[in-house]
């Protein structure tokens, strides 16, 4: 999942370093920034819903002020015994 050759790995890997919340263009910047890649906000969209429901990682969305724009972050949690590393797991 940390793969920056994958879009999964990209989006993931930008969006766990953040310390903000971020819209899907500012995700896209990011990503281009730092993978000199251009993946487009509804492949990015894709993948957050890909993180959450296949592989247990918990993506937060809320609304941007008044309008209809969402910004996303990733939720940190203490590792407990019920919670494993996601990184670890899935290699």
């Amino acid at each position: 999942m940390d793969n920056p050759a994958s879009q999964l790995g990209r989006t993931y890997l930008a969006l766990s370093e953040s310390r903000s919340w971020l819209m899907l263009h500012e995700l896209a910047a990011e990503i281009r920034k730092r993978f000199d890649r251009l993946d487009s906000e509804a492949a990015i969209s894709a993948r957050l819903r890909d993180l959450r429901r296949h592989h247990g990682v918990r993506v937060e969305s809320r609304r941007r002020g008044e309008s209809a724009a969402h910004e996303y972050r990733l939720l940190h949690l203490a590792r407990g015994k019920s919670q494993p590393d996601m990184l670890e797991a899935l290699q």
